[in-house]
């Protein structure tokens, strides 16, 4: 079973059944059915920004970050948990931001924070930008 996990203050609405079929979905494409965990959490301006700055050194604000528990591009052996769950990591999604960029796109916030949070999980599995 793949588990997602979203952690939100009540004040952030979200499509939670959405938002999981839409990472259970990639996860599928890649042949991550069974025993994965993901975490995904909702956070405002001042949370986003102390990430960013705190663990990326980078200035400001974004919409999304992803912290991998593992590097799927590190050539060390990744050590498995006794319960056999791959717990990829953490996507935090800026929902102020998800919000902003929801008008821009035209496309309802919900919608907006399963992209976002699409895009942290292929960071998760090794996919990265310039």
């Amino acid at each position: 079973m793949v588990e997602i996990e979203i952690v939100a203050d009540s004040k952030f609405r979200i499509d939670r059944d959405l938002l999981r079929t839409r990472l259970v979905t990639l996860l599928a494409r890649y042949k991550l059915r069974d025993r994965v965990k993901v975490v995904v959490e909702l956070v405002g301006r001042r949370r986003i920004k102390a990430l960013n700055e705190g663990y990326l050194k980078h200035s400001g604000y974004t919409d999304v970050l992803s912290f991998p528990l593992n590097d799927p591009m590190d050539d060390k052996p990744f050590i498995s948990p006794p319960d056999g769950i791959l717990y990829l990591g953490e996507i935090v999604v800026c929902y102020p931001i998800a919000i902003e960029e929801a008008l821009e796109r035209q496309v309802s916030v919900d919608v907006q924070i399963a992209d976002l949070a699409e895009h942290g999980l292929m960071h998760l599995l090794g996919f990265h930008h310039e």
